[in-house]
């Protein structure tokens, strides 16, 4: 049998008591059209030959690590959360902190 437990305060969920919440959060590079136009130089066209390119990425695939040479940046995570951790979840789903400070008079 399959026992879950809450990603973020780490309590067991039992299914038949409680609702288990997934939330699946991908990271990836955003690639805009007009980047892509602006990205390459003005006498280059979609047929130009581009060897140099090509043995400029193998020269530096032998000078760096696989593993790093490969990572796009892309990831996909996946968190198991209890109702109550849902909740606070989707209040504030970037976790950032409130820098909103009172002042009060001395009076």
């Amino acid at each position: 049998m399959l026992h879950y437990s809450c990603d973020f305060c780490q309590r067991p969920i039992d299914p038949a008591v409680c609702i288990r919440h997934v939330v699946k959060i991908n990271v990836f590079p955003a690639v805009d059209s007009q980047n892509d136009e602006s990205c390459s130089s003005e006498g280059e066209s979609l047929g130009d030959d581009h060897l140099d390119d090509m043995h400029d990425l193998l020269e530096r695939l032998e000078e760096q690590d696989l593993a790093a040479f490969l990572d796009d940046g892309t990831r996909s995570l996946r968190f198991d959360l209890c109702d109550a951790c849902r909740q606070r979840f989707l209040q504030n789903p970037l976790g950032i902190q409130s820098n909103k400070s009172f002042t009060f008079s001395d009076n």
